[in-house]
């Protein structure tokens, strides 16, 4: 038997246990101890340190890359793993072949276990056309949720998906259980905007944020909450950036619907005055908003109207984003090593958003929507033990060229950062400690959304 004693601050659901001690045999979460009741030997003392349940990244893109310029798995998890993060969750849009097949899905989970540092669960999607078919076979085989999309970005890998097929679609997901979660982006409003620009010849990066206006955002997802109250379909809107998209969820949901959110480290942090100052390295879809937004995001977030926190990890190299029209660019931000590390800063001590909660919007709720809790999300009896460690104390600079990602290079980079990451723990074992990835890719596991299928 493997016994191991913690001593911190471990932040639970609702609460922070101060000086108590967190107990772990073989792997799994045994017991939670009290300060008063707590005995005197640990074997890991981090004592004024946070316990945090394992974080989990539910948004990121492994191989959404060119050829040669994939991130792929062992990347993008020794980076979460930096950034205390111990589940990730990978988009389906694999690059040529997204996973819209049982096959391709059992494909992708022996990549998984092989390639991995942390935990993975997989996003699984459809075809544009005849899809729906799979949505069961998939569910079953394991996927958490299946993503899809209101603009196209790509016919094949990222296509928008016409009414006729969501209904489809919406049918067979009532009959898997699954979340569908959705890119909501009109690209009948997008497109002409971007045409129009580049006619004119624009230089200013900020041209990005003006040919995707909040109404291209808030007219699909309108559509989307429609289409899931009469099929009563489990929806989620993925990034979503604009307050009139929150204020349409919420009006849903009183009416019963289904719906939860997300908004990324991106929206919260910066600007459009950020495309200014940084070009294309500012580049994400949808695009940042003006400074008005991105505060009144934050009000969202105080008044519990965002579910969860994502970095919408798309890594690119340097030479995706140095062209001199903003639209020749690739769109994607890297993020899955500063997430926690910078939502910890400015989240905690800038904006007061109180510790407990900020575990529910980096592990629990994610956990939750997707299925993933019987093992994953909170420091609960019986639970994988999944613990990120953060000294508050301690201050750091973010230097990206020291990013284990593809992508060397961040609109963060030189950001001052309060709060830092000690230790990832999956499943028990240490995989970073002290700046040190301690264990080697293949440690991580996929993890099912339907546990019968383990």
């Amino acid at each position: 038997m493997n016994k191991q004693r913690y001593r911190g601050n471990v932040v639970l659901p609702n609460t922070v246990l101060n000086n108590a001690v967190l107990e772990v045999v073989n792997g799994k979460i045994a017991n939670i101890v009290s300060e008063k009741d707590a005995p005197q030997h640990v074997d890991h003392d981090f004592s004024d340190c946070y316990l945090f349940p394992g974080l989990i990244d539910a948004h990121v893109h492994a191989y959404s890359g060119y050829e040669g310029e994939q991130e792929g798995l062992e990347r993008l998890t020794k980076a979460a793993a930096r950034g205390g993060i111990a589940t990730i969750i990978d988009m389906p849009y694999d690059r040529p072949n997204p996973i819209t097949t049982k096959e391709r899905l059992e494909e992708k989970i022996e990549l998984v276990n092989q390639e991995s540092l942390v935990d993975v669960a997989l996003f699984g999607t459809t075809t544009k056309f005849e899809g729906a078919q799979h949505i069961v076979p998939l569910a079953e085989a394991g996927v958490c949720a299946f993503k899809f999309s209101t603009y196209e970005a790509d016919p094949k890998r990222f296509p928008e998906m016409p009414d006729s097929e969501l209904i489809k679609i919406f049918k067979e997901l009532g009959k898997a259980g699954k979340v569908a979660a959705f890119h909501a982006e009109n690209g009948a409003i997008i497109d002409p905007l971007i045409e129009e620009l580049r006619e004119l010849g624009s230089k200013d990066a900020r041209a990005h944020c003006y040919s995707r206006p909040i109404i291209s955002e808030t007219t699909s997802v309108l559509k989307l909450l429609e289409l899931a109250k009469v099929y009563q379909t489990k929806l989620h809107i993925v990034h979503l950036s604009s307050p009139q998209g929150y204020d349409a969820v919420k009006w849903y949901q009183q009416q019963g619907v289904d719906v939860t959110t997300e908004t990324c480290l991106q929206y919260l942090l910066l600007n459009e005055d950020s495309l200014t100052e940084h070009g294309a390295l500012a580049k994400c879809n949808p695009p940042v908003r003006e400074e008005g937004v991105r505060l009144e995001l934050w009000n969202r977030l105080h008044n519990n109207e965002i579910d969860f926190l994502t970095s919408d990890h798309a890594p690119w190299p340097m030479t995706n984003k140095k062209h001199d029209n903003i639209f020749d660019n690739a769109s994607g931000l890297p993020g899955v090593d500063v997430l926690f590390p910078l939502l910890f800063s400015e989240a905690v001590f800038r904006n007061n958003v109180a510790i407990a909660y900020l575990g529910r919007l980096l592990a629990k709720n994610q956990a939750e929507r997707y299925g993933l809790a019987y093992c994953k999300g909170s420091l609960e009896i019986g639970k994988d033990a999944d613990i990120t460690i953060v000294d508050p104390k301690q201050s750091w600079q973010i230097d990206a060229s020291r990013s284990e990602s593809i992508s060397k290079w961040s609109p963060y980079d030189g950001w001052q950062v309060q709060g830092k990451i000690l230790q990832t723990i999956v499943r028990g074992e240490v995989v970073y400690s002290d700046g040190v990835l301690v264990k080697e890719k293949g440690y991580g596991k996929f993890v099912s959304g339907n546990p019968n299928a383990i």
